[in-house]
């Protein structure tokens, strides 16, 4: 009884975990789908376009060739208060080592909160509780002028009431950067390749986009950001950011992302917004994500890159 509970109860957490609960009813047979919903105040502000941007820490999670771009040693820590109560919390740390190359590592986090518990008969029984622990460990490195290549390994278990159940996962990853065209950045990463999870299948992902920064001043800089993420068994969606950053001390954040599909949401979704403080290599983001009647979603991080004291313009 208990494990026919506990595996429902599974099958139960892959519908919530999807954007849109079991209103996305692709998603309610994939594990790990909060995998697809990201890391990082900044990149879910941007309204998650931001596979061609890739150029902090959260890297490891978009486009894990972003890390052999990394110039400082940079750790963060991100805290995400999603739907229904549930919390995750992750910690970044990435390290260039030179011709070696960018590392990055990751814990994070998922307590997915109390459920009510039911045997085979539809009775109710003892109510339950469900949590993740995970891990990440990625690499990426120029290989070329303008080109970069990436991998990350991520992992966890997952326990719900009295079992257990392990994941892995691999990422892959790309980054060019056109010599001839400035401030052009465009990238490709396919996501969530690994093992399934008491027969529920990874959700995978295949994203690509671009960026594209235009200094408007000395101290105004805006970068644009677009890009598509391809659910095998999912929901698609296009996306599209905006960052203004103001005398490098103050980043104004604008995002859009689309559904390809009808998740039955009632209400204002789709638009992100946030913002983002930075000071003497410290970094604040905030994002605020909402989803129709289903709620809203707030994202804060917490950064610092070692060795950047300069101060704002």
């Amino acid at each position: 009884m208990f494990k026919f509970k506990s595996l429902m109860g599974l099958a139960g957490l892959m519908a919530m975990a999807g954007h849109g609960f079991a209103a996305v009813n692709s998603v309610a047979s994939l594990a790990n789908p909060m995998e697809n919903v990201g890391v990082g105040a900044r990149a879910l502000s941007m309204g998650s376009a931001f596979v061609g941007v890739a150029d902090d820490s959260s890297a490891l999670f978009w486009n894990p060739a972003g890390l052999g771009g990394m110039r400082d040693l940079e750790v963060a820590l991100h805290h995400n208060s999603w739907l229904a109560g549930i919390i995750q919390e992750t910690a970044i740390a990435a390290l260039p080592l030179g011709f070696l190359g960018g590392f990055g590592a990751s814990l994070n986090y998922v307590n997915y909160g109390t459920f009510n518990g039911y045997d085979v008969n539809g009775d109710q029984i003892d109510s339950y509780s469900a949590n993740r622990y995970g891990f990440g460990l990625g690499w990426g490195k120029e290989l070329m002028a303008g080109l970069s290549a990436g991998a990350a390994l991520r992992g966890g278990m997952r326990t719900i009431n009295d079992s257990n159940y392990t994941d892995i996962a691999m990422d892959f990853g790309a980054l060019w950067a056109p010599v001839p065209v400035k401030n052009l950045r465009l990238g490709l990463a396919y996501s969530n390749l690994g093992t399934a999870i008491a027969s529920y299948g990874q959700a995978a992902a295949l994203r690509l986009g671009g960026s594209y920064g235009i200094e408007l001043s000395r101290t105004n800089q805006l970068l644009l950001a677009a890009s598509g993420s391809f659910e095998p068994q999912g929901v698609n969606r296009l996306q599209f950011g905006v960052e203004d950053t103001i005398h490098s001390f103050l980043a104004l954040r604008l995002g859009y992302q689309a559904n390809l599909a009808d998740t039955q949401i009632q209400g204002l979704t789709g638009l992100t917004a946030g913002f983002g403080v930075l000071y003497e290599g410290f970094c604040l983001d905030y994002a605020y994500l909402p989803f129709g009647d289903l709620g809203a979603a707030q994202r804060i991080s917490l950064g610092y890159k070692f060795g950047r004291t300069q101060k704002p313009s």
